[in-house]
């Protein structure tokens, strides 16, 4: 009986033996599967990551404008503020604040200049202030002809609408501390303590100039507000080029530099894109960041709607790129989100286009 039992024991066990090695086989091809598409979804996962950032962000927004009055300069100031409408919980929690941003429009612009950033930021959970400055803004070009559109606009890029132009964002800067302070209306949940600087053009100088660039333009006038936590410039200049390392040396805090290869002059100048790229080349090492789209012209970097017949596509593929960027350098410096920060440096350059160039020090 016992020998009965061990034949039937032992011809039970042999199909099992047979099985093993096609089993441990089926595993190994199963593991190696497995691996095959983790290598695979994470060669497109930072593409992905950079699609989600630049998809509108979890929160509704509200918009207001309203004109601020700087009674000591007896000047006037439109704002448009672009507020994330946050769960209560949310923003009475400790640490629920948010993070402000100010946004400052190019030559002949209005408070509309920026929209398509400061809305996406917005949906993001930040407060966007944009500013309009009178002087350089629409009323430049606003019932001219044509022909007289040119001269007029040059005759708003002087020195006094420049030093005009930081006292603004000095002054904008102190309302939004004093708002915040008495919590009123979206600046309830404003943290002072993470001021994020932005502009386009005439407005990229701006920001550079509150940022800490040296200029004989501006008068013995100190620009630098250190209130300011980060900035962004899109279509930043260095119109003086002498002593570049001494405009652009004193500029600390983390910067990031926006242009195009075709974001040349506007004016009739002799400027071209690289003369874009030197503030960022000047600057000392530290969180700064530069990138260069291949075709990208002074106007799409407006944030602004534009008329008239445009590249459709690679306007889209920019505007998508600058929003996922921006949003991850603000992350990273107002919020201290280091896998922002590891992948605006590491991995943004995958989602980019042939020819485009990124680079940081």
């Amino acid at each position: 009986m016992q020998a009965v039992f061990s034949q039937l024991t032992y011809a039970a066990r042999r199909p099992v033996r047979k099985a093993l090695p096609l089993l441990l086989r089926y595993l190994v091809v199963v593991a190696a599967s497995c691996l095959l598409a983790l290598v695979i979804s994470g060669s497109h996962a930072h593409a992905a990551v950079a699609a989600d950032r630049s998809a509108p962000g979890p929160y509704a927004i509200a918009v207001s404008e309203s004109v601020w009055r700087d009674d000591a300069r007896m000047r006037d100031i439109p704002v448009r503020v672009v507020a994330p409408v946050l769960p209560a919980a949310k923003a009475d929690k400790p640490g629920g604040l948010t993070p402000v941003i100010l946004f400052s429009h190019g030559l002949g612009g209005n408070r509309e200049g920026g929209s398509v950033w400061a809305d996406h930021w917005a949906s993001y959970g930040y407060l966007v202030v944009q500013l309009q400055h009178a002087g350089s803004d629409e009323a430049l070009w606003k019932g001219k002809s044509l022909a007289e559109i040119p001269a007029a606009m040059k005759a708003g890029m002087t020195a006094q609408n420049l030093i005009s132009r930081v006292q603004d964002v000095h002054f904008a800067i102190d309302e939004i501390v004093k708002r915040a302070q008495a919590k009123d209306g979206p600046f309830a949940a404003a943290d002072p303590a993470r001021i994020g600087m932005s502009g386009h053009s005439f407005g990229a100088q701006t920001t550079l100039a509150v940022s800490g660039q040296s200029s004989t333009s501006a008068r013995g006038v100190s620009g630098l507000d250190k209130r300011i936590v980060a900035s962004i410039a899109f279509s930043p200049n260095a119109r003086t080029k002498s002593n570049l390392d001494t405009q652009f040396g004193g500029i600390a805090k983390p910067f990031f530099s926006i242009t195009g290869t075709k974001d040349g002059a506007i004016l009739g100048d002799d400027t071209v894109y690289t003369d874009r790229q030197l503030p960022y080349q000047n600057m000392p090492k530290g969180d700064k960041y530069l990138v260069t789209f291949k075709d990208g012209d002074h106007m799409v970097f407006g944030g602004h709607t534009m008329r008239g017949p445009r590249p459709a596509q690679r306007d889209a593929e920019i505007r998508s790129a600058v929003k996922a960027a921006t949003l991850a350098f603000w992350n990273s410096t107002l919020r201290n989100d280091l896998a922002a920060r590891d992948w605006l440096r590491e991995n943004f350059k995958d989602s980019l286009q042939p020819g485009d160039a990124f680079e940081w020090k």
